[in-house]
């Protein structure tokens, strides 16, 4: 699901898509960075966002901010995962406000770490607050020359009803009444549709 879910398979005669959406392809695998759903199934997947020392706020004021993942194994089909989420921090930015927090992903049965998960949500009009918080990314500068590579994709019209099957339930995707509330036209599409990412060694 998160797989068809994030574009593969539109071409379903493309066998090299397989890997990912067929589950007797010899090599079938889950999507690296498939651990978001995993870390996103807490109280915010269902709309609670009720935080001790965080003021009351309406969600469809909540807009996904960023994403980071540190991969330490790969994910096994057939395995439990358990999942332990902590605020990292909450910060004032003028007009609203962003709340970090992070997520550890282990397996189960044995405990071994299997991902960290680090997500950054802007909650629209409850800044103010002067704190400016602990946490400060620094990423390297765009360099000045041609990309290496250049790469399209197009989004299909219902890509976010299926997105949202894998469990980012927020009706901001689907509900144009709720994207209403959210000043939005219509509903919006997940921004992890398209995952994007940078790996380093550590």
């Amino acid at each position: 699901m998160y797989a068809l879910g994030i574009g593969f398979s539109r071409d379903p005669m493309n066998k090299s898509d397989f890997k990912y959406t067929y589950e007797n392809a010899d090599d079938f695998a889950a999507y690296p960075t498939n651990v978001v759903t995993i870390c996103h199934r807490g109280p915010f997947a269902d709309g609670d966002f009720d935080v001790p020392g965080i003021p009351p706020f309406n969600p469809m004021q909540l807009l996904h901010g960023e994403e980071s993942v540190t991969f330490v194994k790969p994910l096994t089909a057939g395995a439990k995962y358990s999942v332990q989420e902590k605020i990292a921090d909450f910060q004032d930015k003028g007009k609203g406000a962003l709340l970090i927090f992070d997520a550890e992903i282990k397996n189960a049965d044995t405990q071994e770490l299997v991902a960290t998960v680090r997500s950054s949500l802007f909650v629209r009009g409850i800044g103010g607050f002067g704190y400016k918080g602990k946490i400060k990314n620094s990423y390297p500068k765009v360099p000045k020359r041609a990309p290496d590579f250049v790469g399209e994709e197009k989004t299909d019209p219902n890509q976010a009803i299926l997105y949202r099957l894998t469990n980012d339930r927020n009706p901001l995707h689907i509900d144009p009444e709720m994207a209403k509330m959210g000043n939005f036209d219509k509903p919006i599409l997940h921004g992890l549709c398209f995952f994007g990412f940078t790996t380093r060694a550590v």
